[in-house]
């Protein structure tokens, strides 16, 4: 058994490196994936500390000794960025690197307090787990765990209605498996911080053991249903867009959205966008545009183009020879081109086509009258 289990922390430290190497070879340019192969990286890293407590080894270097403490601190960063990465239309702001913070601070202070006393730290992992009390990277490694664990709960909060109240069958599957990857993150963190608070060494093999499993049962189901992403995270994408608006009141919110576009005509400035249209609402811009996507079946863009192209219709049925130019710099195109591929993508005609079938009627009409 203890054989076994040896090979098996073996076996996990290396698979799930290479799992981060064949996620950034084929999806490395896909959103979320880069993130997900930093976290296979960490992962790798807490195991192979894990087998070197089994096997009561060192790697004769005090920083080396404990390099699992920021691989502690850089999952719950990385994760949350690959979550965020899948259920988002667009990529997440890159502002939110601050994330990652706690992984750098710990590197920083914990070479620093080793410069200043080099032997903090001397003593590997698993002669530290033979004595009674905490050493200093111990405690680095309870508060990354106490980080990593907050981190999750605050993410069930944060995606409570797509866990807890979904209304969409289509995210069925999506929500079992975003359910599966957050809980199993509070459990391995669980589990790390009560061996490393009670010198358990069985809880560490049991969060390695688990996470090779879960990892190997998720690898090997991605390869027998290749199209496995593609199926369930637009249900899940959908979910996620929609609960982050669920807390507006939409009545409301539509009102005002047509009193400022067909009252005020806001449509008609040029540099409007999402930002100060989302102002003038008192909304966040991400919430009006999966308001928008969610509910009109649009982007922001195609939404304004569409207030502008009805409005330039009506002006060419009033007066079917204005100067088409004119007219769209008065509803707030910013260039002839801009114009003409928004018209053509709404009307599926260029503008001056569109001109000529309201001229054709009217000269139709005429000659009628004359005989």
């Amino acid at each position: 058994m203890l054989e076994f289990l040896g090979s098996w922390l073996l076996f996990g430290a290396w698979f799930h490196l290479l799992l981060a190497l064949h996620l950034y070879t084929k999806h490395g340019k896909s959103k979320g994936f880069p993130f997900a192969s930093i976290s296979a990286i960490a992962a790798s890293i807490l195991i192979v500390y894990a087998y070197l407590v089994f096997k009561k080894l060192s790697l004769g270097n005090a920083f080396l000794n404990h390099g699992y403490l920021f691989a502690i601190f850089l999952i719950p960063a990385s994760m949350q960025y690959t979550i965020e990465q899948f259920l988002s239309n667009e990529f997440v702001d890159f502002k939110k690197w601050y994330r990652f913070l706690p992984f750098f601070l710990s590197l920083i202070v914990f070479l620093g307090l080793q410069t200043i006393d080099p032997n903090i730290g001397s003593s590997p992992l698993h002669t530290n787990f033979n004595n009674g009390f905490l050493s200093l990277p111990e405690y680095f490694a309870t508060l990354g765990c106490l980080y990593w664990i907050f981190t999750f709960l605050k993410m069930i909060h944060s995606y409570r209605k797509i866990l807890f109240h979904n209304p969409n069958p289509a995210a069925a599957m999506g929500v079992r498996i975003l359910s599966m990857i957050i809980n199993g993150n509070i459990v391995f963190a669980v589990l790390i911080l009560v061996s490393i608070l009670f010198r358990w060494t069985e809880g560490l093999y049991s969060a390695a053991f688990l996470a090779t499993l879960m990892a190997v049962i998720a690898f090997l189901r991605s390869q027998a249903q290749p199209n496995l992403f593609s199926e369930i995270l637009p249900g899940l994408r959908q979910s996620y867009q929609t609960s982050r608006i669920l807390n507006l009141d939409l009545d409301e919110l539509h009102t005002k959205i047509q009193r400022l576009m067909v009252e005020e005509k806001v449509y008609q400035e040029e540099n409007l966008n999402l930002a100060n249209f989302a102002e003038r609402l008192r909304i966040k811009d991400y919430q009006l545009s999966e308001y928008i996507n969610a509910y009109l079946g649009m982007n922001f863009n195609r939404f304004l183009n569409e207030y502008r192209i009805e409005e330039v219709c009506k002006k060419i049925e009033e007066q079917p020879k204005v100067n088409l130019l004119h007219l769209a710099y008065q509803v707030g195109f910013n260039s002839k081109a801009n114009f003409n591929i928004a018209f053509k993508s709404v009307k599926k005609m260029t503008p001056s086509e569109y001109a000529k079938g309201i001229k054709k009627p009217l000269t139709s009409v005429k000659v009628a009258k004359r005989k």
